[in-house]
């Protein structure tokens, strides 16, 4: 038996886009034969699909994306200000392909006399006593009782021996094949052997079939970090934090760069396939200075851009234009986008807090008292008691007026299946030891605004907080 790969996915490919194999085998015209696809967690085996042939070229074909991208989450650390390792933002794994078809020998004229019983010359694997069943290529006209159902009286690797007379034989160069009673296969695991890794991004439809896998290992000026915010048209207010993902190598710089021209660095620890780094104008960390003085952000810096430094500079460099406009309100939102990284949008004009109480009821008797052989009751008695009672606290959001580039960006918010806000800001009153808390966007219906139909672009929002508070009584 052979198999050839004829199509694998890359080996670091979005886990939500086709992760599609193409397996090709020497015995895929056999009975009842299938592919057996063997997915495994380093020695963990952690999933087994089986495939049926392909009608039109008898391939065998297994999409892992729904399967694999159950195994990637995503990672948020909001107090670091360095890095981390994002370790739920990839898998990696090993797919092992396998084989299965009936056990089925096939013999010509191979029928001989051996001490009166019928002897079939065949490389089998069966044992005394093992059921079989004999299909003649005649249909047994020619030997009736050699043909359906018999025991295995003798047998060796290359024949065996059926309680049939030989005097019953009337052609001894009758073709047949023989299989198990019970249609047991020949099964072989791990012919061949793939690995690859899969990290938490969804490229569009009409984007993936472009999608390079060395486009994002770093390793020059050209090479992409693993996020969709734009690289030159960020705008960010100094309050923003920002971790975008990358694959660096650990010990290794980012190299930041003000409007003024000045240099500093910052030096990667964590050690993962692939990294959260902060890059916020919030959340920056210490930076050491190469050029120039402390801090990166003076009251007139208008910019700053950031790049991946290993043997000279090793990834695109990616600007954040800093938003200085007076603010009505300030709301953070923290999002995750479609490349796994976890960027950031200010909502800076007119904020709106919204609450929602529901309440269960029921309605007790009144158990009063009697007084002086009369019967009566308190009037503070409660007839219809709350017995739960769950607010709900929204709000309504505004951006500030934005470019086209980061409303395109802005609808990886609206999409994005996790979103936290700043706690510090909506609960002034507070302190917290975590500065932010989930929220849910509960807007379900948007339109993308472009430049080219309307020149001032802003969105409003609704979000509701994840948790619940607790009320007392």
């Amino acid at each position: 038996m052979a198999q050839t790969t004829i199509a694998q996915p890359q080996s670091f490919t979005p886990a939500y886009n086709p992760i599609k194999y193409l397996i090709d085998s020497t015995n895929k015209n056999l009975t009842g034969f299938k592919y057996i696809f063997d997915v495994y967690d380093g020695s963990i085996r952690i999933g087994r699909f089986k495939a049926l042939p392909r009608i039109n070229d008898g391939l065998g074909e297994l999409d892992l994306s729904r399967f694999l991208n159950s195994y990637v989450l995503f990672d948020f650390e909001p107090s670091v200000t360095t890095d981390y390792a994002a370790v739920n933002c990839f898998f990696n794994y090993t797919l092992e392909v396998g084989e299965e078809y009936l056990a089925e020998f096939t013999y010509t004229s191979a029928l001989t006399n051996s001490g009166g019983n019928v002897r079939i010359n065949v490389t089998n694997t069966f044992l005394v006593g093992d059921q079989v069943n004999i299909l003649q290529a005649d249909g047994g006209v020619a030997n009736p009782l050699v043909e359906g159902l018999h025991s295995v009286t003798a047998s060796s690797g290359t024949w065996f021996e059926i309680g049939v007379a030989w005097a019953s034989v009337t052609n001894a160069n009758i073709d047949g094949s023989v299989t198990y009673a019970d249609n047991r296969k020949i099964v072989t695991y791990g012919i061949t052997d793939l690995s690859g890794q899969v990290f938490n991004g969804a490229f569009k439809w009409v984007n993936f079939p472009n999608y390079e896998a060395t486009d994002y290992t770093l390793n020059s000026a050209t090479k992409l970090w693993l996020t969709d915010q734009p690289k030159t048209n960020f705008y960010s207010t100094l309050a923003q934090d920002i971790w975008l993902n990358a694959k660096p190598k650990p010990n290794k710089k980012i190299i930041f760069t003000n409007s003024q021209g000045e240099t500093f660095s910052k030096t990667l620890s964590a050690l993962s396939s692939i990294t959260g780094i902060a890059v916020g104008p919030n959340n920056l960390g210490v930076l050491t200075p190469i050029v120039g003085t402390l801090p990166l952000i003076k009251p007139d810096t208008t910019y700053y851009t950031f790049y991946y430094e290993d043997s000279g500079q090793d990834s695109i460099e990616y600007r954040v234009n800093l938003d200085r406009r007076i603010s009505i309100t300030e709301y953070d939102l923290v999002f995750l986008d479609r490349m796994g990284s976890m960027s950031s949008f200010a909502f800076q004009l007119k904020a709106y807090e919204r609450g929602d109480v529901q309440r269960d009821e029921y309605n007790k008797d009144v158990q009063g008292y009697v007084q002086a052989g009369e019967w009566k009751y308190n009037p503070h008695e409660y007839g219809f008691n709350t017995y739960f009672v769950s607010a709900t606290k929204t709000l309504e959001l505004t951006t500030n007026w934005m470019n086209d580039d980061m409303s395109q960006y802005f609808e990886q918010l609206l999409t994005s299946p996790q979103c936290y806000m700043k706690r510090a800001i909506y609960d002034c009153d507070d302190v917290a030891s975590e500065p932010y808390v989930p929220v849910i966007l509960t807007t379900n219906n948007y339109e993308v605004f472009r430049q080219r139909n309307k020149n001032l672009i802003k969105y409003t929002i609704v979000v509701k907080l994840a948790n619940n508070d607790n009320i007392n009584g």
